[in-house]
């Protein structure tokens, strides 16, 4: 399953008295993305971030059914709010 859709996961460290480090890496080890901040909050949420926007960008699907699917919706929708402006 691993090989159909990658999985990752997110590391926070304590460097010091006022950093925290952390990492989003595949569960082979592979480093994706990494940072820094100064709260663990913040490198909590930086690290979700990432892991957010790292699968948000993942091509799981073929990129002519993304854009076939993009350009059915957006001619839908276009017409359904030229509807909903007309006048009487």
């Amino acid at each position: 399953m691993s090989d159909i859709f990658p999985t990752f996961e997110m590391f926070l460290k304590r460097c010091g008295r006022r950093t925290w480090r952390w990492r989003v890496c595949t569960t082979e080890g592979r480093l994706v993305t990494h940072g820094s901040e100064t709260s663990r909050p913040a490198a909590k949420y930086a690290a979700a971030r990432a892991l957010f926007l790292t699968l948000l960008a993942a091509p799981y699907r073929p990129a002519g059914q993304a854009s076939g699917l993009a350009r059915s919706t957006s001619g839908t929708s276009a017409s359904r709010r030229e509807r909903s402006y007309r006048r009487p």
